[in-house]
């Protein structure tokens, strides 16, 4: 039966939670003073120690506020438990949110399970609107499957492309040679000497010649020393092999 009480200890909420409104003169004579003790004196209503233990672990955790005397009651309060209300109002709105399957009938009438009912023409409304979405939904599903396989289709062809050039720009054997042959040939008029024996550059050596070009161009990849002594070995060894 729905309560019209405003205030309440938390032992006859824990009554009315658990039904026993009949009892409540028996449970209040000792339950006041010694709420830790319900297990004990009436082993027959399990539920009842349960219940305070529930709502005055609440309070301790100030997830239900709780009051004495008019004033609130702080988590530094030291009053008596004895003492202890909580309002109406603070009840249901934590039952609600930490309780929402436990409702007690003294709180909740019958008709409040109904306040959050979505009417008829509010149903029918919200499903149109949903069919709609959906719909939507489903027409982008399709034109992102489309430009996908569109997009897909322009990757592949790029890097066929791209492939085929890469094809394309990479030397053949014969310009290998050719390329190996003239480095040869340019060292060859560099550092070595004319017919008649005389000096033809003032580089004496290739040694020389790598010096000056890792000297000048020390940020160009490829020009390291590393690279050009292989590089002017395979250039001899391509000219020799053509003498």
């Amino acid at each position: 039966m729905l309560s019209l009480k405003t205030d309440y200890h938390p032992i006859e909420v824990a009554i009315e939670w658990c039904n026993l409104t009949e009892h409540a003169t028996e449970i209040l004579r000792v339950a006041f003073f010694n709420p830790d003790k319900l297990q004990g004196l009436f082993p027959q209503w399990p539920y009842l120690h349960a219940y305070t233990e529930r709502i005055y672990d609440a309070i301790v955790c100030g997830e239900l506020p709780a009051w004495y005397l008019g004033r609130l009651l702080r988590p530094d309060t030291n009053v008596n438990r004895a003492y202890y209300t909580v309002r109406r109002s603070d009840l249901r709105r934590w039952v609600e949110r930490d309780h929402p399957d436990d409702k007690p009938k003294f709180l909740f009438s019958p008709i409040d399970e109904h306040t959050q009912c979505v009417s008829l023409g509010a149903h029918l409304a919200q499903k149109s609107e949903l069919d709609v979405a959906l719909r939507e939904l489903l027409k982008l599903r399709q034109l992102h499957a489309v430009r996908t396989a569109e997009l897909e289709s322009q990757v592949s062809k790029l890097q066929t492309s791209l492939d085929r050039q890469g094809m394309s720009d990479k030397p053949s054997e014969d310009s290998t040679l050719i390329y190996c042959q003239i480095i040869g040939s340019l060292l060859a008029v560099t550092v070595g000497k004319s017919p008649d024996g005389q000096v033809q550059s003032i580089y004496k050596n290739q040694a020389s010649v790598i010096t000056e070009i890792t000297r000048r161009f020390p940020a160009i990849r490829g020009l390291s020393k590393t690279t050009l002594d292989r590089k002017f070995a395979e250039a001899w060894r391509c000219l020799e092999q053509e003498e």
